[in-house]
């Protein structure tokens, strides 16, 4: 399925832009970013694609100049990496070994992200409140890191030692630093194995100590916080007493994020919405903003619902198959699932969830209606204005 939804999204770019776009993987590029390529004859067919672009939300473009004066011009799937790319290409990373893969994991790239800092340069490892801060970016998913500076108490008081590499689940406005339920146990071993290599690259007690010492770059606010809060899509916690926020990053959330370092690269951009937008893509990002409790994944057609590992105090009632099935048969969407010998949980088809938000976009325009009714209408051109608005309502659902 990945080659059609590959061909769906180039045949929307070269009807958006009249050019011939192909795709080029990350593996294949200095930046280790996937993108869609045009080579462009000069200068003003670069502008004129920029043009089309610009005209369209959600789509990130950026130049890529090559020895000899050629140009092409790139589309990629967010900003950050849009910015990657640029921060590379326009000379922003004082240290280059920065822009080096630092390992693997399930054969895919582990680079750190480069994130602006105050000097307006760019960098791997930054600085924010006392404390070092990397942001590891594995198959396009980000996830931030910092060293425990040891400054709060925490070593003394819970046996957390400081001068370590720990992950963390976003960084709040406030600079609260959402870390996992138990720090002396990280919940996945993809999480341990990149503390490993961030402490071969980056060893934890010197960074510990030149943080404290202000002697790391500076991040700049904004750009740490996009960057460190990026699959974090509802937010983070302003502190630890917002346990639900806290809660839903951490069953819903991360998992994913752990999901997309063990799949294999995907030969399109994994756009969501916009002009480019991939319908799939879409809906599963409904599903995960959902109240549904499971790690969602989705293979061709069908959305595939796993169980999340008990690691937090309350549970949610998903840690079984069984647990899944129940949350689905209060929403209404119990009936005939799918069942696998190499995935855990239940598939249902995508058409399913579809069927689903269809129905809850109706129910809720159905309650707008009655409340516009329910009201005093006065004459005039307010009146008809509401009616207007009620007939093109009935009109979209009655066909």
């Amino acid at each position: 399925m990945s080659g059609i939804i590959q061909q769906k999204q180039l045949k929307k770019l070269n009807r958006i832009t009249d050019a011939d776009f192909h795709f080029v993987p990350a593996n294949k590029n200095k930046f280790g970013v996937k993108y869609y390529e045009h080579a462009c004859a000069n200068d003003e067919e670069f502008q004129r694609i920029a043009g089309d672009l610009n005209q369209r939300q959600n789509v990130f473009y950026t130049c890529l100049e090559y020895p000899g004066g050629n140009i092409s011009i790139a589309v990629v799937q967010n900003e950050l990496d849009k910015n990657r790319i640029e921060n590379i290409m326009w000379g922003r990373v004082p240290d280059l070994a920065d822009t080096k893969p630092i390992g693997k994991i399930h054969g895919n790239d582990v680079y750190l992200e480069l994130i602006t800092t105050q000097s307006g340069k760019a960098s791997g490892v930054v600085m924010r409140h006392g404390r070092a801060i990397a942001v590891v970016v594995i198959n396009g998913h980000r996830l931030p890191f910092y060293v425990s500076s040891g400054l709060t108490g925490k070593e003394a008081e819970y046996g957390i030692a400081s001068g370590k590499w720990y992950p963390l689940q976003g960084i709040s406005d406030s600079g609260w630093l959402n870390k996992m339920p138990d720090m002396n146990k990280n919940p996945y071993p993809e999480l341990d194995q990149v503390c490993a290599m961030l402490e071969k690259k980056y060893p934890a007690a010197i960074l510990k100590q030149r943080a404290l010492n202000n002697e790391l770059p500076a991040a700049d606010r904004d750009a740490l916080l996009k960057t460190a809060n990026s699959e974090f899509v509802e937010g983070t916690p302003y502190n630890e007493r917002s346990l639900y926020q806290y809660y839903r990053n951490h069953i819903i959330y991360l998992p994913a994020v752990i999901d997309a370092w063990r799949t294999a690269p995907k030969d399109f951009l994994e756009i969501a919405g916009g002009a480019l937008q991939i319908h799939e893509l879409n809906t599963l990002e409904k599903i995960r903003k959902t109240d549904l409790m499971a790690n969602s994944t989705l293979e061709d057609n069908i959305v595939w619902l796993t169980p999340v590992p008990s690691q937090l105090a309350t549970q949610t009632g998903a840690e079984t198959t069984q647990g899944i099935q129940r949350q689905l048969d209060k929403l209404g969407l119990g009936g005939a699932f799918f069942y696998s010998d190499n995935n855990d949980g239940i598939g249902l088809p995508v058409e399913t969830f579809d069927n689903y938000f269809y129905a809850n976009q109706v129910q809720n325009l159905v309650a707008a209606t009655k409340r516009i009714n329910a009201q005093p209408r006065k004459q005039g051109k307010q009146d008809s204005v509401i009616q207007i608005a009620l007939d093109k309502v009935k009109k979209m659902f009655n066909g």
